[in-house]
């Protein structure tokens, strides 16, 4: 009889049919999970069962498909779960987890109530970091829902005995939750349209950001960098953030609003190197697109992934508040169309091995099996 594994995540319910169709406004959801869906599809060695808590969902519903069984539950709202411990989303947990009788629970990320509920199950379980609150709390501030929610990260994390978490960075900031924590390293998978992905760099030397315009960002001094006139040259492209957000932006710098994924892809491939300066992030989704596709990265010291890029080859790490060393690595990466693609390609069939949904299931049946044996 095959083992049964029980994975809990914030999954798009589009993925829980034969044929997903992602909705045509979808802009940011866990691209990493989709790929695992379908990369899960094909294995034989476990019975899957995703959990799916969702607002969208009135009434328990079950769905077979794709090899896989997804358990479709209703939650509660976030700001009541968090005034009542979450004991609506944990009471419907762990009664389907019952119905399971699973012999491995995986839950993906602490930003929500189903690792909270998931801590819960006495059985062998593991928690897949996606991001750190407490991380960003201490580096920026966060809204008070998050500043509560990162409380509550605290004690999942420490009911948990297996992690795995995407960088050495993140892996740092959980020991700081839990000191004798020693995570599992695994890449979460870039999806696959980025892999068939042709560079078609715009005219003029172009950079592109795309997140949210939250303080752990660290927009404001990006914004300035790019105000030197030694940069005016050089156009900066905010994805994601609206035009009414930024009020007397540099004529250089365009907010181009929140857009969906295939549109996301369109500017990855005209742009001549993507700038990510956050003060805080396990690591980042776009970066590691941005060097699947070829492009050149400037990351901080307070990110992850900076395993994807070689110092002054394949893109710069800087620290998050040093304006000089933006607009010098700004500089350096966009000198020329020809140096922003030989940068870019600089690693590049590593970055594509290491964050291929081949890779990520890889590397996550040999952490099932190792914790199962």
């Amino acid at each position: 009889m095959k083992k049964k594994i029980a994975i809990i995540g914030n999954l798009p319910l589009w993925e829980a049919s034969e044929t997903p169709v992602p909705s045509s406004d979808a802009w940011h959801y866990c691209v990493w999970l989709s790929a695992l869906v379908q990369a899960l599809s094909h294995q034989q060695t476990y019975e899957i069962h995703w959990v799916i808590p969702s607002k969208q969902i009135q009434k328990r519903r079950i769905i077979e498909a794709r090899n896989q069984i997804f358990h479709l539950l209703p939650k509660s709202r976030l700001t009541v779960g968090q005034f009542t411990g979450y004991l609506y989303d944990t009471l419907t947990i762990q009664k389907e987890l019952s119905r399971i009788v699973p012999d491995l629970v995986h839950s993906w990320g602490t930003e929500d109530s189903h690792s909270f509920a998931a801590s819960y199950f006495r059985g062998l379980k593991l928690i897949s970091i996606q991001g750190l609150l407490k991380a960003c709390n201490a580096r920026a501030s966060i809204a008070r829902f998050e500043r509560i929610q990162s409380l509550y990260e605290s004690l999942t994390i420490n009911r948990f005995h297996h992690i795995s978490t995407e960088s050495p960075w993140a892996k740092a900031r959980v020991q700081e939750i839990r000191s004798s924590a020693n995570p599992f390293h695994l890449e979460y998978a870039v999806e696959e349209r980025f892999f068939a992905l042709t560079r078609n760099l715009s005219e003029f030397p172009t950079c592109l950001y795309a997140g949210t315009n939250t303080p752990v960002k660290n927009l404001p001094t990006l914004i300035r960098a790019f105000s030197d006139p030694a940069l005016s040259h050089i156009q900066l492209r905010l994805a994601g953030i609206a035009q009414d957000e930024y009020r007397n932006l540099p004529s250089n710098v365009h907010a181009i609003g929140r857009l969906n994924r295939q549109e996301l892809a369109h500017e990855l491939s005209k742009a001549w190197a993507l700038v990510h300066p956050s003060l805080a992030d396990t690591g980042p989704t776009i970066a590691k697109e941005a060097r699947v596709v070829g492009l050149p990265v400037m990351l901080t010291t307070a990110c992850g992934s900076q395993q994807h890029i070689d110092e002054g080859k394949s893109g710069f790490i800087v620290n998050p508040n040093d304006i000089s060393a933006m607009k010098e690595s700004i500089l350096s990466m966009t000198d020329s169309a020809e140096t922003a693609l030989s940068m870019g390609r600089y690693g590049q069939d590593d970055c594509r091995r290491k964050l291929s949904a081949s890779t990520m299931i890889d590397t996550l049946m040999g952490i099932y099996q190792e914790i199962l044996s």
